[in-house]
């Protein structure tokens, strides 16, 4: 149904089918449904995303994209913290480090609060909300998973033409990239979509 229509008017759309599907199909494959919502969204903000300057940009990573064996340190305030003499292979910091080195404006590694809830961590849309509230981007990439997107924000209130995260009071051009499964500890991602939506630009 969705697919003939414009991309300004396809992605209000699904976001608000998607609750009243759910509830009447029960079976419905929703990580499907979210994947179709992620794409109009990345069309229909996509423009505006990359005519920002790097600058004017944040970049949330999950951490359940780090190496193997890696030293976990958690910082409440900042999310994982990488260690400099950490010498284990791990594509999640060289995203990191690869945005910082674009001129990102903040790279935040964003650590699960329900795994980590004893250690104090926010929930992780908690989290996010608070660092954009602090760092003031204009538009933001964020990796997560579907189940992440649909439970914490795949909500009319939060989707507007201005850009996304309305309902928490923040405006912010969006794009997303999806990982591969919904494993919290280990999952996996498109490495080259991943780097091709951080360095995206006119």
């Amino acid at each position: 149904m969705t697919l003939s229509l414009p991309s300004w008017l396809t992605l209000p759309v699904l976001v608000f089918f998607y609750r009243p599907l759910t509830r009447f199909f029960p079976k419905m494959d929703k990580d499907g449904y979210v994947r179709k919502v992620v794409a109009a969204g990345n069309r229909f903000f996509r423009q505006r995303f990359v005519s920002t300057p790097y600058g004017e940009r944040m970049l949330f990573l999950p951490y359940c994209l780090r190496g193997e064996g890696c030293p976990t340190v958690i910082d409440q305030e900042k999310g994982l913290a990488c260690q400099p003499d950490c010498r284990i292979p791990c594509r999640l910091r060289e995203m990191r480090e690869m945005a910082l080195a674009l001129g990102y404006l903040d790279v935040s590694v964003v650590v699960s609060g329900r795994l980590h809830k004893k250690d104090g961590v926010l929930r992780s849309r908690d989290f996010l909300v608070r660092r954009i509230e602090e760092r003031k981007p204009r538009a933001v990439l964020g990796c997560l998973c579907t189940r992440d997107l649909r439970e914490k924000y795949l909500r009319s209130a939060n989707i507007s033409p201005e850009g996304s995260l309305g309902g928490h009071g923040l405006k912010v051009i969006p794009q997303v990239c999806l990982l591969k499964d919904c494993n919290c500890r280990q999952s996996s991602v498109d490495w080259q979509e991943l780097e091709s939506l951080i360095r995206a630009k006119e």
